[in-house]
């Protein structure tokens, strides 16, 4: 195992680095082999891949999630853990694509999310907000030999900021085109928009539910992970009557920007009159509400933060890109409008979020700043993340 000296580092204006992300399913670690140039604003993926997380792992991480009084010792023994198998998976990936680890220069790793606080909350005299991913990165830099940059959120909460969404500052740099207007949509367990302007001006904002409603009531009802394709959704039928209902919940009449925690997503589904009404319709049609949900709140954002204008184009990534059924409603709700998958601007539809990190572990190691601060609420600019040496 071999690393570069931090000296070293810096002097290279392109590295080889390693971009992880585990959303909130919590169903897997996506990785990302690219190579980034921050300076030029550039990356290519060069190879990429998910490591299923194994059933008994994903069913922790999403009970520590939830779990109102948390154990310390579970909590800690589970940031280890994750270290752990970053790295395990990390050098999985590599013999699987033939990559030496001393290829690897750097490692940008955004964590299992547990909590994220983007609403004030009062403890004692103060009141704060906060956010919580853990995953260890040390065990990561030490077990690889490579400088590991982590915990990206608390440097923008720490000047005000809600943390989130991160993401944008690469989709200004890979999808923003001049002379159009574009909006790039992350469908994973929450979804998220960041509308590039014209004139270069960036907003974005969480939208709400993306997969999390979707696969909640998939597992609860078929004892699978998702709806592969859409293609239960796609047999059912739209209820208006619960779709007006869902529309109402809190989350959806806050100010935008903002950013959601995916516990408030998923207490959604216990709303009385939800629960009630979800309970009568089978589980085609309950799929098809809970999705056309999602595409309309997505729709209902975008037009909020395009204020008038219209976009050029959607450009769809994460896992909802692969739900035909969800597409078809953003291709209705977006009618005049070319909405494509991420593939088409030359990035991988499922791993523009690793990308993301792998982007913005640049960032940080070029001592430039990581946020947008008109994004997420900050008072400033801030350079992001911890970084943890081999």
């Amino acid at each position: 195992m071999k690393s570069l000296s931090l000296e070293s580092l810096l002097r290279k204006e392109t590295r080889m680095t390693l971009g992880l992300m585990s959303g909130t399913s919590a169903d897997g670690l996506d990785i990302a082999y690219c190579e980034v140039n921050a300076q030029k604003r550039s990356l290519k993926n060069l190879a990429s891949a998910t490591i299923s997380y194994p059933v008994p792992l994903q069913e922790t991480v999403l009970k520590i999630a939830r779990d109102a009084s948390v154990n310390l010792s579970e909590l800690i023994g589970l940031s280890y853990y994750l270290g752990h198998f970053y790295a395990d998976a990390i050098e999985q990936f590599c013999r699987e694509h033939d990559l030496p680890t001393d290829k690897i220069d750097l490692i940008g790793s955004h964590g299992q999310t547990i909590a994220h606080l983007s609403m004030p909350i009062q403890f004692l005299d103060r009141k704060v907000c906060g956010t919580l991913q853990i995953g260890e990165a040390e065990v990561i830099a030490k077990r690889l030999g490579a400088v590991t940059i982590s915990d990206f959120r608390s440097g923008d909460i720490a000047v005000g900021g809600s943390g989130a969404p991160l993401a944008p500052i690469y989709h200004q740099a890979i999808f923003a085109r001049e002379g159009e207007t574009n909006v790039a949509v992350n469908i994973g367990g929450i979804a998220n928009i960041t509308v590039l302007k014209s004139n270069g001006e960036c907003v974005a904002s969480d939208t709400g539910p993306g997969n999390s409603l979707l696969d909640t009531v998939v597992r609860q009802r078929t004892g699978k992970h998702f709806d592969a394709d859409g293609a239960l959704a796609s047999s059912g039928a739209i209820d208006a009557k619960l779709l007006d209902e869902l529309l109402r919940a809190e989350i959806f009449q806050r100010r935008l920007p903002v950013s959601h925690d995916r516990g408030e997503v998923l207490r959604i589904l216990e709303y009385q009159t939800v629960a009630s009404q979800l309970a009568n319709l089978d589980t085609q049609s309950a799929l098809a509400t809970l999705s056309e949900m999602t595409a309309l709140s997505i729709k209902h954002a975008t037009e909020h933060l395009l204020d008038g204008a219209r976009a050029t184009s959607v450009i769809v990534c994460g896992g909802g890109a692969h739900n035909r059924f969800l597409m078809s409603r953003l291709r209705h709700h977006f009618e005049g409008v070319k909405v494509e998958g991420a593939d088409a601007f030359s990035s991988n539809v499922d791993f523009v979020e690793a990308e993301a990190f792998a982007y913005l572990a640049n960032l940080t190691l070029n001592s430039q700043t990581g946020n947008l601060a008109q994004v997420t609420g900050a008072s400033r600019t801030a350079i992001l993340g911890k970084i943890s040496m081999p």
